[in-house]
């Protein structure tokens, strides 16, 4: 069995290498030859769990094709024609019995490569608003898995199925975890500014942070591009604080470790909402704004609708708003218990990489009947 899995960005990496993981564990439970799984993108993104999960990465080169005029959408043209066709030669020797698909340009060289050889196609859409390679695959992929209901208007719904987000094993709580409204003296927040970083959110909780660390205690992933500027930045600020100790910064963190001991989420409107509701964390969204990413916001406000979040919109934050924010959850019991109480409605998400894995492992079967 040959697998072929593709997509960009860490907000599709990680899903993608949810499903792999589950692959493997799902031919050892049904006592399979374990296939060869191979990730086609720009670059590896994260060469330790390719290592751990046994991956090999081929590089097939893609760029950015913008709707607004710009040099990178004449040079991402390009790219893309060439990685198109070094993803056909590729594809070809390898001739996978399925390729797995979570979008992004990157994927989109991959993806021609498999309609054009007659491949077939599973693909997964984790946003609200569907991603234009994705809308463009779903016309010919055999299966079609969404995160949010919302997605289906995109796609053929006789083969589409509302899995959830594909979430690795270790982020995922044991089912009989629960949350409760926090006692103690120092509730935690976690903040995360996305997989780059995101400057304006930094700018702005290094404004509010000497006057959060009254009260709580605070655990910031940065991104690696801010990591250095933002603790030295810290430094100074909080110099002669007396609760300095209990800001901890880092460019990247084990999520698996904070998650139960966070009491609150600062985040972007990406995929990690998922896991966040299973859990069971009260979130407050930044999303990217509309100009920039129409599904983050359109996640974000999926989400509040739901009563597992509230929206702070970027054009409005502030230092003060951002404090007010927080505090109007966590001071408040009923409000942070009613979220909490929400959170189950995207419990699916728990199960989603096995569903989806298992719907892979069917279709290199069926290539041997």
């Amino acid at each position: 069995m040959k697998i072929v899995v593709t997509g960009a960005g860490g907000g599709h990496f990680y899903p993608l290498m949810a499903v792999v993981e589950r692959v493997r564990k799902e031919v050892f439970i049904q006592k399979l030859i374990s296939p060869d799984i191979y990730f086609f993108s720009d670059k590896p993104y994260d060469e330790k769990i390719l290592f751990e999960l046994q991956v090999k990465f081929v590089q097939t080169p893609a760029g950015k094709l913008h709707l607004y005029p710009s040099l990178e959408t004449f040079t991402g043209f390009f790219k893309t024609l060439y990685g198109s066709v070094v993803a056909i030669f590729k594809l070809y020797n390898l001739y996978p019995d399925v390729v797995f698909a979570k979008g992004g340009y990157a994927s989109f060289p991959t993806l021609l490569a498999a309609r054009l050889l007659s491949i077939p196609v599973i693909i997964h859409e984790s946003d609200t608003v569907s991603g234009r390679t994705t809308t463009w695959a779903g016309k010919f992929a055999s299966r079609v898995a969404i995160s949010y209901p919302e997605a289906a208007e995109y796609f053929d719904k006789t083969k589409t199925a509302l899995t959830g987000q594909p979430i690795r094993d270790k982020l995922i709580p044991e089912e009989k975890f629960t949350r409760t409204y926090p006692t103690r003296e120092r509730p935690v927040l976690l903040i995360l500014g996305g997989s780059q970083g995101s400057q304006r959110i930094n700018n702005v909780i290094l404004e509010a942070v000497p006057e959060l660390l009254k009260r709580y205690d605070i655990v910031h992933q940065t991104g690696d591009l801010n990591t250095e500027d933002v603790k030295k930045v810290m430094g100074e600020k909080l110099k002669d604080h007396e609760f300095k100790d209990h800001y901890f910064a880092e460019g990247f963190i084990d999520l698996s470790l904070f998650y139960p001991k966070a009491d609150f989420v600062i985040t972007r409107a990406g995929s990690a909402m998922f896991e966040m509701a299973l859990w069971r964390l009260p979130i407050l969204v930044i999303p990217i704004p509309r100009s920039i990413s129409r599904d983050q916001t359109s996640n974000a406000y999926a989400f509040a609708s739901r009563g597992l979040a509230s929206v702070l919109e970027e054009e409005n934050l502030q230092e003060s708003i951002l404090v007010k924010q927080i505090d109007l959850i966590l001071k408040d019991k009923n409000k942070y218990e009613q979220m909490v109480s929400h959170m189950g409605v995207f419990d699916n998400s728990r199960t989603a990489a096995i569903t989806i894995a298992r719907e892979l492992i069917r279709v290199c079967l069926s290539h041997l009947d």
